[in-house]
């Protein structure tokens, strides 16, 4: 558990950055979840257990925010980043590559596999890497709406994705 901690504080530090008007809302359907609800960027997403905002940050007029909790020795987390210009193809594929290089390299991580998905006719990029020095592994998610760059992201020890991992991204809406 130390190391999933250090991980994701090491990643706080690495990613961080703004302040949004997110608010903790109890889902009744399950005690056990707890949604993470903003107009501004619109967005909603369900942790599986209570989440810590870790970061938020305004940079010349943007906002960023990283959120982070942790359950059964995984660690879930999702950051956003307001973008002032659009991503740079129509796509994103350009944006979401380039994200994704970047987030190896900041975590030390190798590439297992990468892929495309949709989310309400946008395409997104998911990725599953390797922490080899850790021994841990990372799944992650990067969907880019409206200049608004969302990371979606767990880390594990497992090798494979669990139930809560699907239920988590899953939960994220836009």
């Amino acid at each position: 558990m130390k190391n999933f901690l250090t991980l994701s504080f090491v990643f706080f530090l690495i990613y961080s950055n703004v302040n949004i008007a997110a608010q903790k809302v109890k889902d009744i359907s399950s005690s056990s979840a707890f949604v993470l609800k903003s107009e501004k960027p619109k967005f909603q997403i369900t942790f599986p257990a209570k989440f810590k905002n870790e970061k938020n940050n305004i940079k010349n007029g943007l906002k960023s925010a990283f959120y982070r909790c942790a359950k059964n020795e995984d660690v879930f987390m999702l950051k956003f980043t307001e973008h002032k210009n659009p991503a740079v193809s129509s796509d994103n594929k350009v944006y979401t590559e380039a994200s994704l290089e970047s987030f190896t390299a900041g975590i030390h991580a190798a590439l297992i596999k990468k892929y495309t998905f949709k989310e309400k006719k946008l395409n997104g990029l998911e990725a599953f890497m390797k922490i080899a020095d850790k021994n841990l592994y990372v799944f992650y998610r990067l969907i880019i709406y409206k200049q608004v760059q969302y990371q979606i992201i767990v880390i594990t020890k497992s090798d494979t994705k669990t139930d809560i991992i699907n239920n988590f991204f899953n939960s994220f809406n836009i």
